[in-house]
């Protein structure tokens, strides 16, 4: 066992805080995320603080919570605010937990945990590790199926064994960084942190469309002081109302918002401190990728279908403005490849 791997005390009180940000249209969502809650299993003794940012949502937190027991060790708060987006919600439950809690968990509301998935994260947090991910089930896959950190055989130097079972590991620290800017290793729901490595670290909030949370993790990646994960699928992806996964009508204005949000996420993980030169140089790669899709659905008439709402136009403006000079050029090069065609050289046009 690493020196820094110290077991932890079995008697001594852990608690939590859970932060779930809720906007939902259908009711029965939040239900089944708090039941998974609730069905948590522990071995030491523990205190769990939930914390549901009602983000002004058609179907209101209260009306959910109404008919629900709770447990004596989970304490429930609600806090209602003026829509603002996940990470504005994630932001406000940071702010608002109390000063004695030790880990901080997030659950996004149309998602839920195994029983077991508080237990094993904070097992591994307990172990000297700061950040703790695990696998998210997407029937009728997984999230870590499609990643290349995760291929058979690839990058095994890349991560060590914990004495827990379950399959929990810890990345190298030298390289926990670089894979973290490389892939979106962890989906939110899967996330457990130790409270004292956030420090005063929030979600951006400008990123209300995407990204807000894969450069949250980035920054820490390049924070903290351990990362661990467990190959195993704790987390189950749900239905609701998800504003990424809501997007993807690739012809769409709202893919158009999604896209332009990536941009500036790769911007900002660009300049997060301590990034690696091979790993800046991927968050250019990606911008450039993600600034040739936005040339390919402005050249295609099917995004200027009903210009009328004003929504739809304001997010075609913006992403002209944000296109700017280096619009042309992309629709050139994409006609240019449509067209199985390359323009002659010049010595070429005059003979």
């Amino acid at each position: 066992m690493p020196p820094d791997l110290v077991p932890p005390n079995p008697k001594a009180l852990r608690r939590i805080a859970v932060i779930i940000p809720y906007f939902q249209r259908e009711r029965g969502i939040l239900q089944q995320a708090i039941r998974s809650i609730v069905a948590q299993t522990f071995t030491a003794p523990t205190e769990v603080e939930l914390l549901i940012i009602d983000d002004s949502s058609p179907i209101p937190a209260l009306d959910e919570l109404a008919d629900m027991e709770l447990p004596p060790w989970l304490k429930l708060r609600t806090v209602q605010q003026s829509n603002a987006g996940p990470a504005a919600a994630r932001n406000h439950g940071l702010d608002q937990i109390g000063p004695d809690i030790d880990y901080v968990a997030f659950l996004d509301s149309d998602d839920s945990w195994a029983p077991d998935h508080l237990q094993q994260g904070v097992g591994a947090l307990e172990l000297g590790n700061d950040f703790y991910f695990c696998d998210s089930a997407m029937p009728p896959s997984s999230l870590f199926a499609s990643l290349t950190l995760f291929a058979q055989g690839a990058n095994e130097d890349a991560f060590e064994p914990l004495p827990l079972g379950g399959q929990i590991y810890r990345l190298q620290p030298d390289r926990a960084g670089q894979f973290m800017v490389q892939e979106y290793l962890c989906q939110t729901s899967a996330v457990i942190l130790r409270r004292r490595a956030m420090s005063d670290l929030r979600f951006e909030e400008r990123l209300r469309y995407a990204g807000e949370d894969w450069l949250m993790w980035v920054r820490l990646a390049h924070s903290v002081e351990g990362i661990c994960f467990s190959k195993l699928a704790k987390a189950q992806r749900g239905e609701g109302i998800n504003l990424y996964r809501d997007a993807h009508e690739r012809l769409g204005a709202k893919n158009l918002r999604r896209l332009m949000s990536m941009v500036l996420a790769n911007r900002l993980m660009k300049i997060t401190p301590g990034i690696s030169a091979a790993a800046a140089r991927l968050t250019d790669q990606r911008i450039m990728i993600l600034r040739r899709e936005m040339a390919a659905i402005l050249l295609h008439p099917r995004v200027y279908q009903g210009l009328k709402n004003g929504e739809q136009r304001r997010i075609i403006l913006d992403a002209y403005r944000l296109m700017n000079v280096s619009l042309l050029p992309l629709w050139r090069d994409i006609i240019i490849r449509k067209m199985r065609w390359h323009s002659p050289r010049l010595d070429e046009a005059i003979t």
